[in-house]
């Protein structure tokens, strides 16, 4: 379904806002958060040193903020500046490094995923490509959000930014969505949905995406989540497609809470696995969906966090690439509706960490055939040379732990 301001919901197409910079300039600031929570939460990380490198991480942001969204050519000096905020903030995330790989796998998929990308944002800044540099600044928050939604931890760090420190409801909410303070996020979700004045439809969706996210994925409270979108279906602004949108969210948790979802709690391998299919479907064949309706957009969410609830309890080696697997085919859809889809990134992990597991082939397969479709066009297919050259490394190596466990004493 597309929707105005020129972007498409389901995140693929994503045009210049300009409205939107404010709201999100504050979102990227929070890629330095996902460390700090997710450190927290993992023993035997040092708070104080934590608290140390975040503290610097968030006193670089704040400066680096204003050269990120300004519209206009940067001087010499400020273009300096945010050379060496890059190179500060890079260092910072390094040095976080072994707190992080303390975590999941997923955890470590994220991380890894941000510092090159911000490796890459100081090869485009070394290169005097200063647009591009500010651009992928730019495009941080969505990745954070698809890290930070991994678990259940509230916000234990960076307490002290009120509502002062904002342009608007809609950028203080997202902050406090992207640093977990979940409460506060709903709270000036709605006010800021509530605030009159003609908004696009993604203006509307965006708000309401994060409440979906928020009780289905985080707290497991569809039934509540139903009655709270419910409040929303009366905004004037809403257009025919953002309250058919709404109406089918709405269903779809009312569903959910009714097959008793929000009483799951550590569940097993095997029950993982029955959800997996129930909601799936039959995973034989690598899947080509990447938009579903939006009752049933709820039940993948809520599926994202089950399997992330279960990933983050350390399971047995010979079970990770079987949730790296799910938890790509399912971010397929919902990541790029709701956040930076990490899909890739796990099949990727899977295959490179897991080759002679037997679930690497699937993904393996699933890689494949979203490259397929990714570079497809009226034109026919063209792959990038180093995306052929990936996909020939990849095979490669299932090919060849496959040949191993073949041999005898394999």
């Amino acid at each position: 379904m597309k929707f105005s301001g020129n972007l498409l919901v389901s995140g693929r197409t994503l045009g210049k806002m300009s409205e939107l910079i404010m709201k999100w300039m504050n979102s990227i600031a929070i890629a330095a958060l996902f460390t700090a929570s997710s450190a927290l939460s993992a023993a035997p990380a040092d708070p104080v040193a934590l608290n140390r490198v975040m503290t610097k991480i968030g006193a670089t942001m704040v400066d680096t903020f204003p050269l990120i969204v300004a519209q206009r050519d940067l001087k010499p000096s400020e273009a300096k500046l945010l050379a060496d905020n890059l190179n500060q903030l890079t260092a910072l995330f390094t040095e976080a490094g072994p707190l992080i790989k303390q975590r999941s796998e997923t955890y470590v998929v994220s991380y890894n995923f941000i510092l090159d990308y911000l490796k890459e944002t100081q090869r485009a800044i070394h290169g005097k490509n200063l647009e591009y540099a500010r651009s992928r600044l730019y495009g941080l928050g969505s990745i954070c959000a698809s890290c930070h939604t991994q678990d259940t931890q509230l916000r234990t760090l960076f307490t002290g930014a009120g509502r002062d420190r904002f342009s608007d409801d809609a950028s203080f909410a997202e902050f406090n969505f992207l640093t977990r303070n979940y409460d506060e996020a709903e709270k000036y979700f709605g006010l800021d949905l509530r605030t009159p004045g003609n908004k696009t439809e993604y203006e509307i969706i965006r708000p309401l995406q994060r409440l979906v996210v928020i009780y289905a994925q985080i707290r497991n409270e569809p039934g509540a989540g139903a009655d709270a979108l419910q409040k929303y279906l009366d905004l004037t602004q809403h257009t025919e497609a953002t309250r058919t949108e709404l109406k089918g969210w709405i269903t779809g948790m009312r569903a959910l809470d009714a097959t008793g979802a929000g009483k799951t709690a550590a569940a097993t391998i095997r029950e993982v696995e029955s959800m997996v299919n129930e909601i799936l479907g039959p995973l034989d064949q690598p899947l080509n969906v990447i938009r579903v309706p939006p009752d049933q957009e709820v039940r993948r969410i809520w599926l994202s966090g089950q399997l992330y609830h279960y990933l983050n309890r350390k399971p047995p080696a010979e079970e990770i690439p079987k949730i790296l697997y799910w938890l790509a085919v399912n971010d397929r859809v919902v990541g790029y509706n709701y956040f930076f889809s990490l899909a890739d990134l796990y099949l990727r992990e899977c295959v490179y960490n897991y080759p002679s597991h037997p679930y690497a082939a699937r993904c393996l397969a699933e890689f494949q055939e979203y490259i397929n479709f990714a570079y497809s066009g009226s034109g026919g297919t063209f792959i990038p040379p180093e995306m052929a050259q990936e996909l020939r490394k990849m095979k490669s190596i299932v090919s060849n732990a496959k040949s191993k466990a073949a041999k005898p004493g394999g």
